[in-house]
């Protein structure tokens, strides 16, 4: 969510002065991207099935967005109405993401509309063990002089850390998932990514002693299979697209159907919007992160990370607190974003047409087809399995016969959902 916030001109300005928002200007910004977000309940006919929650009003949130205790500001001797703000320092209210939305109006025009990432944009920033990382950092700076005394915009950054991703939130607020019944929130997103993708993080048995959390029986445990089946059908297209001559194996039939399949997965999770608010909360807690190890930050540069690359900067980070991100980061800080997109894509049923499905690998070099290729890459990177490659099966069979023809299964799909996508995000442009 907050890498949406945050893109446009200025983009170093516009994420340091984020991290020095006052905690409550942080909060009044996810207040309104949820007001604003795409498919937001309407009284059409029928009616939208996001998430009923409601947010913050905007009145209210455009009080705060619009407060003078912004800590981007320094105090003069003739009080508020004199406040100088600080080089390259940007409003609340003009982050490019919202800039559109927080004029305290109760109905946003269509170009109002705010997104954020798929649930699985978390799920792989996660992965690279970031979010222990920067507890382990934040505690050595509260409990020891281990790290150098941080400087105040860092203080600010670590600030903001512990009252919004580390702390209780206020029950009041929109993204706030735990409470007495979910304390753990870190046991609460192990839940979630087990509900929605059938799998664990990476190192969830070793966090798994101080979280424990429940994997639900009704999950997506089909969904990790069924992509590699849908990822290896694109590569095909892809391959086949660029060969100029030889057979052509491509088929979007295949294509389309495992792609329905996902969709339907993904769709009966969300029905009723239901883990809406678990997905914003997930990705919001990961962007802001991710933000923070994307460039030589306030925060890394005091921690003497300075790097060229996200992955470098989270390993020096670790390294100061005797801990180590995984191997893979690199991968999973290249994949999160593309493969968010393409979840998107699949979420809004682009691809359950086999008339639309070629348009993952045709016409070639595409921000579609490229986006598809990246993702495919990075996967295989991240996972060591290898989706360039066709699954082969073994057969027993006559030695005086013929090899018989191999033959692809096609998964089942569920029967047509009639919710539509009950997620808080639009699809990518095409």
């Amino acid at each position: 969510m907050f890498r949406q916030l945050v893109a446009g001109p200025n983009l170093m300005n516009n994420i340091n002065s984020l991290f020095t928002y006052h905690p409550l200007q942080i909060s009044a910004i996810a207040e309104t991207v949820w007001l604003n977000r795409v498919n937001a309940p309407t009284n059409a006919n029928p009616p939208q099935t996001s998430s009923w929650f409601l947010p913050w009003s905007p009145q209210f949130a455009w009080q705060i967005l619009h407060a003078p205790f912004v800590t981007g500001y320094h105090w003069t001797s003739a009080g508020a109405s004199a406040l100088t703000p600080t080089p390259g320092f940007v409003d609340a209210w003009m982050q490019p993401g919202i800039q559109n939305t927080a004029d305290g109006g109760a109905i946003p025009f269509p170009e109002k509309y705010t997104n954020w990432d798929h649930l699985i944009y978390a799920y792989i920033i996660e992965n690279t063990r970031i979010f222990e990382i920067f507890s382990k950092v934040l505690e050595t700076y509260m409990f020891s002089e281990d790290l150098e005394t941080p400087s105040p915009q860092s203080q600010q950054f670590w600030r903001n850390l512990e009252f919004l991703i580390y702390g209780d939130a206020m029950p009041s607020m929109l993204w706030t998932t735990s409470s007495r019944a979910r304390r753990d929130e870190v046991a609460n997103r192990l839940t979630t990514y087990y509900w929605m993708f059938g799998i664990d993080l990476s190192h969830a048995a070793e966090i798994a002693g101080k979280h424990p959390y429940q994997k639900p029986a009704h999950s997506n445990r089909e969904f990790i299979p069924t992509f590699e089946a849908f990822a290896r059908e694109v590569w095909r297209g892809i391959i086949n697209v660029k060969n100029s001559s030889g057979p052509n194996e491509t088929d979007q039939t295949v294509i389309s159907t495992l792609s329905r399949r996902i969709y339907d997965m993904m769709a009966t999770r969300r029905l009723n919007g239901n883990l809406a608010r678990e997905e914003f909360r997930a990705v919001a807690v990961m962007s802001f992160l991710h933000l923070a190890v994307l460039y030589d930050s306030p925060a890394v540069v005091d921690l003497k990370a300075a790097a060229s690359s996200p992955e470098m900067r989270l390993q020096k980070v670790a390294e100061r607190v005797g801990m180590s991100c995984h191997p893979k980061s690199k991968p999973f800080f290249d994949l999160a974003a593309p493969f968010s997109k393409l979840m998107q894509q699949i979420e809004s049923g682009n691809y359950n047409n086999p008339a639309f499905a070629q348009g993952l690998y045709f016409p070639a070099n595409t921000p579609i087809s490229e986006n598809a290729e990246k993702v495919i890459d990075q996967y295989s990177l991240a996972t060591g399995r290898d989706l360039k490659s066709q699954t082969v099966s073994l057969v027993s069979h006559p030695k005086s016969s013929s090899l018989p023809a191999q033959k692809r299964t096609i998964p089942q799909t569920h029967p047509q959902l009639t919710a539509g996508r009950a997620n808080g995000h639009a699809a990518p442009k095409q």
